[in-house]
């Protein structure tokens, strides 16, 4: 036998042994490793609900967007602080638009296309004290997943999960 042969046959019978390694290495119901958080539910005609709300304090800040004289700093997962730029050395907080699950969003032509748990939704924001939703794509978005990285635990699985209900953050077991 010569010796590329050979070669070429210890590489085929490794390959399966060293990939088998890797896979005892993830996480899996076999060996018990499941995330240490619990998904927070609502149901779908809490999610629908966009408001314009009184300011509120910064806790969880995340992306920050500049539309005309308005800068959106986004509240993970809870909306949206709206504050008045249009003198940059005297901001001017004017509220909190609330939207659940929110992490991404983006403003064209006074309209505010954000994310809301799994849903894509269109907000007429030309009169930012009293926005109006105007589209909702449902299901466009995967649900979020544990902040941790790790498989669910079977008891919280969407399909454990009550009927028309969707995750909107997580809470640390």
């Amino acid at each position: 036998m010569s010796s590329s042969y050979l070669l070429r046959l210890l590489c085929i019978i490794s390959l399966p042994v060293f990939l088998l390694q890797c896979y005892d290495s993830l996480p899996s119901q076999s060996n018990g490793r499941y995330s240490t958080y619990e998904p927070i539910l609502t149901d779908r005609t809490t999610l629908d609900k966009v408001f314009f709300a009184t300011q509120s304090k910064i806790v969880n800040a995340g992306k920050v967007y500049v539309y005309n004289k308005y800068v959106l700093i986004n509240e993970i997962d809870k909306g949206f602080h709206i504050i008045d730029n249009s003198n940059p050395s005297t901001p001017k907080s004017i509220g909190f638009l609330s939207v659940l699950a929110s992490h991404d969003a983006v403003v064209k032509n006074g309209i505010l296309y954000c994310d809301n748990a799994t849903d894509l939704i269109s907000i007429n924001f030309s009169d930012i004290t009293k926005p109006t939703v105007i589209g909702r794509i449902q299901n466009v978005f995967p649900e979020q997943t544990p902040p941790d990285g790790l498989p669910l635990d079977p008891e919280y699985t969407p399909k454990n999960s009550p009927s028309n209900t969707v995750i909107i953050s997580w809470r640390k077991l």
